[in-house]
Parts: C-alpha cells; sequence; structure tokens
C-alpha cells in the first residue's frame, strides 16, 4: 500500500515499516525529515492495535551521533522491545548517511538486537523491502527445534495495513483445523520474535502472500528442510490443490482431506455452482484483464480462467522484481503479460483493450469507466478502504469472488450494445500515442474532453487532431 497519490508502492523504509508494526518486541527508528511523516499513518485511522505504532522520528541531517542517541534513547523508553530496527527514507539514502554500529543495553533473558538493513537502496519498493526485512528478522531468529507432536504449519502473509490481512488469515486457521492441523505461527501479522525463534517447529511453511514471505520462506527450505505451499489460495480449485498439499506433507490421510473439501463446497463456495449455472449465457465471449501485485492477480487469473470459464485478455502486475515468477505463472492462463509501474500505461490498455470485466487496484477506476468495463477493485493496494473481515482467499473467499464476478457481469450484460447506450468514440493509436505523452495526472481530463469532442463532431475515431482540439 502506498500512501504517495498515483503510484502502487512506497519507497523502502514503508515496507519496512509495514513489517515491523506487524510484529511484537520490535520497535522502529525511522529516519526522515521531519515532513515524511508516513509513520503516523500506522496508528490513527489505520492503526490496528489501540497503541500507537511503535515506531519514532529521528530527524535527518543531524549526523550519526543524533541517530545513536535516539537509537539508545528509544530503548530507555520501551525496555521491553528486543529488537530495534533502523529504517532510512529515500531522502536519508540519497544523503549518504550511514547507521553506526550501536551497543544496545541487554535485557535480563536475552541481547537486544539492532538492524541496520544495510541492503536498504532508493531503488528497492515497499514489497520487496518487506520481504527482505522479514528474511533478516527470520534469519536471526529462527533456530534447530523440535518438530511438534501433532501436524502444524506456519501461515504467512500480509503485513500491517493490508485490509484482508487477518480475515485471510482466519479463513485459512479455520481450514487447517478442520482438517486436523495446528497454526505454529502466524506471521508477520501479531508474531513475537518468540514466535519467529519457534518457527522450524513447524511441518511445513503455508505461503499465502509471497510478496512479502517469499525469501523468508526460502531460508526455512535451505537451513532447516521446511517445505513450502506457494499455491495461491484463491477459488475452489486453488484452496482445494493448497489443502491436498499441506494433507500430504502432514501425512494426513487423504480421505479426510477430501471429505473436508466436498464439505467445503456443498456448504461454503459458490464458484462451482455459479459457473455451472450462469457461465454459458453470461461468460461466453467475455474478456477480462487482471492488473495488480502477484498473488492475488495471479490467484484470480487461475481461479477466472479454470473454473469459470473466462477469456483472460491479459494480465499485468507493478512488481518488477516479481516480474520472470510472475510472467512465467499468469502465461499458464493468458498469453499477454507485462509488468507496469505508471497507472497511465495501465490505463492505455484498458483503453486498446476494452475488456468486459476490469479486475485490478483502484488505481484503475477511472480507466475501466472510460473503457466501459465493469470493474472489481480486488488487487492490493487499496489505500482508501478500511479493515474488511471478509477473505478473498479460502472457500468462503470463493464464494465471495463468485458473488462479485456474477454482479460485475450482469452489468456488463445490462450495458451491452443491444441494450445500453450509444457505443463510444474509438481511440486511434496516434491518439493513443499522443495520450500517453500527456502527464498521468492530466490523462484523465484530457480522454474526457477528447471524448467529449469527438461526439460533438459526430465522429466516431478520436485522432490525434480531436485530442489536441479539445485541449483548447
Amino acid at each position: 500500500m502506498r500512501v504517495v497519490s498515483g503510484v502502487y508502492e512506497g519507497p523502502s523504509a514503508h515496507g519496512i515499516l509495514r513489517v515491523a508494526a506487524s510484529l511484537k518486541d520490535v520497535w522502529v527508528i525511522f529516519r526522515a525529515s521531519a515532513h515524511e511523516e508516513y509513520f503516523q499513518v500506522l496508528w490513527g485511522p489505520w492503526a490496528r492495535f489501540e497503541d500507537r505504532a511503535p515506531v519514532s522520528l529521528s530527524p535527518a541531517g543531524g549526523g550519526t551521533e543524533d541517530l545513536e542517541k535516539d537509537i539508545l534513547e528509544a530503548v530507555r523508553r520501551h525496555p521491553e522491545v528486543g529488537a530495534v530496527i533502523v529504517a532510512r527514507s529515500d531522502s536519508a539514502l540519497l544523503s549518504g548517511e550511514g547507521v553506526p554500529e550501536v551497543r544496545l543495553p541487554a535485557r535480563e533473558d536475552r541481547p537486544r538486537r539492532l538492524f541496520r538493513c544495510p541492503w536498504q537502496g532508493p531503488g528497492i519498493g515497499e514489497n520487496e523491502a518487506a520481504d527482505l526485512m522479514l528474511a533478516e528478522l527470520v534469519r536471526e531468529y529462527a533456530v534447530p527445534q523440535e518438530k511438534t507432536p501433532e501436524p502444524s504449519v506456519n501461515l504467512f502473509g500480509a503485513p500491517v495495513l493490508d485490509p484482508r490481512a487477518e480475515a485471510e488469515m482466519d479463513e485459512l486457521q479455520r481450514l487447517l483445523e478442520d482438517l486436523g492441523v495446528e497454526v505454529n505461527a502466524r506471521v508477520p501479522l501479531g508474531a513475537s520474535l518468540e514466535d519467529l525463534r519457534n518457527m522450524p517447529r513447524a511441518w511445513a511453511n503455508v505461503v499465502l502472500y509471497r510478496e512479502v514471505s517469499e525469501s523468508a520462506t526460502r531460508f526455512l527450505k535451505e537451513r532447516f528442510g521446511m517445505p513450502r505451499i506457494t499455491t495461491p489460495m484463491i477459488g475452489s480449485a486453488g484452496t482445494g490443490a493448497a489443502l491436498r498439499a499441506v494433507g500430504e506433507m502432514c501425512s494426513i490421510d487423504g480421505e479426510r482431506v477430501r471429505k473436508l473439501v466436498f464439505r467445503e463446497l456443498a456448504r461454503t463456495a459458490k464458484l462451482p455452482w455459479y459457473t455451472r449455472l450462469l457461465s454459458p449465457r453470461v461468460l461466453r465471449g467475455k474478456k477480462v484483464a487482471i492488473f495488480g501485485d502477484f498473488t492475488y492477480a495471479v490467484g484470480l487469473g487461475y481461479a477466472l480462467s479454470r473454473e469459470v470459464g473466462a477469456e483472460i485478455a491479459w494480465s499485468g502486475t507493478y512488481l518488477s522484481h516479481l516480474e520472470h515468477d510472475f510472467a512465467f505463472h499468469a502465461g499458464t492462463f493468458t498469453e499477454k503479460t507485462f509488468v507496469a509501474e505508471d497507472p497511465g500505461e495501465v490505463a492505455l490498455r484498458v483503453e486498446r483493450t476494452r475488456p468486459d470485466l476490469l479486475i485490478a487496484t483502484h488505481f484503475e477506476r477511472e480507466a475501466a469507466g472510460h473503457a466501459g468495463a465493469s470493474f472489481l477493485p480486488l488487487c492490493p493496494p487499496a489505500a482508501v478502504y478500511p479493515f474488511v473481515r471478509l477473505p478473498l482467499m479460502g472457500y468462503r473467499g470463493a464464494a465471495l469472488l463468485a458473488d462479485a464476478v456474477d454482479g460485475a457481469l450482469r452489468r456488463a450484460r445490462r450495458s451491452s450494445p443491444e441494450t445500453g447506450p450509444p457505443e463510444e468514440p474509438v481511440w486511434t493509436g496516434e491518439a493513443l500515442a499522443a495520450l500517453e505523452e500527456i502527464p498521468a495526472f492530466l490523462r484523465g481530463r484530457a480522454r474526457r474532453l477528447a471524448e467529449k469532442r469527438a461526439r460533438e463532431l459526430g465522429e466516431r475515431r478520436i485522432t490525434r487532431e480531436i485530442l489536441e482540439d479539445s485541449r483548447f
């Protein structure tokens, strides 16, 4: 999630702050200019806990001596914390200021640790930094442990500020407990440093959100031999596949897994029922476009293409550091995959494709409206939405997805050319290229003015000349 308008990801400090604020026993020193107050968003209307976030500001520009004083002062004020993390804003990074080695006073039970995040850099985005931060903490704290007597797993989900973070965890924990598998730890949301230490007790790791847990779970696999399940648990088929994998890794009787899956399909999930009932007449010839992060974009693509039978025109992500992985997975349900970090570029793709249904981030709402596409903002970031208790993962998530797709495609059918408004003007390639030259924050207005001018002239095609004429 980014607070800055018009961009999909925040800088690296935002990812560090989100992971740290998700954990217990941790304090963050945010080294930044006085006006860079992103950390305040971690409490107030977005706060998950009643207490303020474990973050304090260390004003940049005062020298490393001041930073050392701020670190020691945080420990003095909060003697309960076991780890201190220093996160630097982009302006602090660009100033070349380093983080000093500081010897922290020890607690009675164990030493405190200082995390200086030397890997931070202006080119690292929010999600990649969150992944690196969690991996560094896991490497530091996880130690060899005896496995739990009964089957157990660690759940790796999204950090604080993701609107569905807790709801997704709750749904998957419900299913695992019905399967006879305990949850050893939920990471990072609500986890303590002791939970990180005890993670190797689990029999396997279930990765709900790869964006934040890819490096940590790979380390646990290499260091402790812990297998991981990475199948996106979105839709009935994806959820069932992941549960069967958990069953195999935890030596759960296959018949027990099948009974759980069939019971959930009968009582909870609506997606298979929806597909059998409505797919032939609602989805025939419908194009769907998807844009978002990694997990939700890939999981939704799998579910809609394989379970609902929709044609996925294209699927994109803004996570450039996961480009190859994304292309591999999304390439199984669409021939067109791409990475884009500019909402304007995504809007142009929507304009050229004119899908019947667009599933994307909240930034694509206006583009969907101009293209006449039904719109579902199901992919992070979701910067303006309150926390929700409805998961998109698991069988309950499959029911929510079925309802959402049904409503969206019914709206699309009602606004089809046979029953809906007159056909909108079509943009020529030259006009779209000219539109791309306009700054992103002005493109929406320029698009509306050009379409209005074309209708005034009775033209069904928007040319470069009409676009330029509409701006005067």
